[in-house]
């Protein structure tokens, strides 16, 4: 028998709630955001979110809040394009960049000012200004470390700029930066006092210098790195000023090959330190002396013009074109051990301003002093 009034069938309904998808792995999230308009997202993103990219490209001037991170989705071909620069980051120690790609264009890529932020797998490229620039100018600098792990920077006018900066560089490739003046050009540049820390990373093929250290508080440490093939020179230290023992560039381990002009080269910088690294085949490029002399240059390593407290040990130094070790009016508290052999000259001591501790059996006297190319680079502004 049916009931005399309609059947009803009620059921309690909670509100509905938006879809949230989990984290990427090795994300910690307090919250998952998906944007439909990424810079619309990023001005209500908060501390602990995370801003997760699906596959596409996103064009704009974008700024990662404090705290936030920002990442491509698992698998997902990520591009940002656009603004000068592309990705601003305001640091956090929550503050990630993954997995994404840049184009600068006529722009710079990444600035951030200032730190803690991490950069993991992140590429940047055919930037007409710096591919990155990391500054600070904050008292507590060196507690706001900048990680780049297994990034690539090419294509740019300066890689990685580091300006009053501490960054910490792991892994990963800095090449092909274009550019023949001053620093432009250059993998990576560090200066007004920046710490830079690299292990692992190889820099090649710039157009202008490998590595580039300026100024009396500028700190670095290179272990284990490449640097190959730049047209200027590999690695270039100047201005370093420190107390006797205390080393303000280090260089242990690694490989610095093909570069030209000289490998590693140093000039009114004290604290510098290299060991068990291998410098080769740097090559010659032919430099006008007078305006009726030329002298082809291409020296392993370089001390030159007040060069101090200098340690080269260990290394391994052959077939550069002209002079394996060169120190040119080098100073006080210079010794130089190691394996060297091939090019012109081995180990060269003129001008010295202080007796360098070197085996004499190592040293050759050219007929004539060496012509050096060691003037102080100047910085783009």
């Amino acid at each position: 028998m049916r009931p005399p009034w309609p059947l009803l069938l009620l059921a309690s309904c909670s509100p509905l709630t938006p879809f949230q998808p989990p984290p990427p792995p090795g994300l910690t999230c307090d919250r998952v955001m998906v944007p439909t308009a990424l810079d619309e997202t990023l001005k209500t993103a908060q501390a602990g979110d995370c801003v997760i990219l699906p596959a596409g490209t996103y064009s704009g001037s974008f700024v990662l809040p404090e705290d936030v991170t920002l990442a491509a989705s698992d698998g997902a071909m990520v591009l940002l394009t656009g603004g000068d620069p592309v990705l601003t980051v305001k640091g956090g120690a929550r503050s990630i960049v993954r997995g994404v790609r840049i184009v600068g264009g006529s722009g710079s890529g990444i600035a951030i000012d200032p730190g803690p932020a991490q950069l993991i797998s992140v590429a940047v490229t055919q930037t007409q200004k710096s591919g990155l620039t990391a500054t600070c100018s904050r008292p507590d600098c060196a507690e706001r470390q900048v990680l780049l792990k297994d990034c690539e920077l090419t294509q740019g006018a300066v890689g990685v700029r580091v300006v009053g900066a501490r960054v910490r560089i792991e892994g990963g490739r800095i090449a092909e930066q274009q550019g023949s003046s001053l620093s432009a050009g250059s993998g990576v540049v560090a200066s007004h006092g920046a710490a830079l820390s690299l292990s692992g990373v190889v820099i090649e093929r710039n157009q202008n210098i490998g590595v580039l250290l300026d100024g009396a508080a500028t700190r670095a440490s290179v272990d284990g790195c490449t640097i190959r093939e730049n047209a200027g020179r590999g690695l270039w230290a100047q201005g370093q000023t420190a107390d006797a023992g205390v080393e303000t560039v280090s260089i242990t381990g690694g490989e610095v090959s093909g570069n030209a002009l000289v490998g590693i080269g140093a000039r009114e910088a004290s604290g510098l330190a290299i060991r068990q690294t291998r410098v080769l085949s740097t090559k010659a490029v032919r430099v006008p002396i007078d305006i009726a002399t030329t002298e082809d240059i291409g020296d392993g390593i370089g001390l030159f013009t007040g060069t101090r407290s200098a340690t080269v040990e260990a290394v391994v130094v052959e077939n550069n074109a002209r002079a394996q070790v060169l120190a040119d009016g080098s100073g006080q508290g210079v010794t130089l051990s190691g394996t060297v052999s091939g090019g012109r000259f081995r180990v060269v001591v003129q001008r010295e301003q202080a007796p360098v501790a070197v085996e004499q059996r190592l040293v050759d006297v050219p007929a004539n002093e060496l012509a050096v190319k060691a003037a102080a680079i100047g910085l783009e502004p």
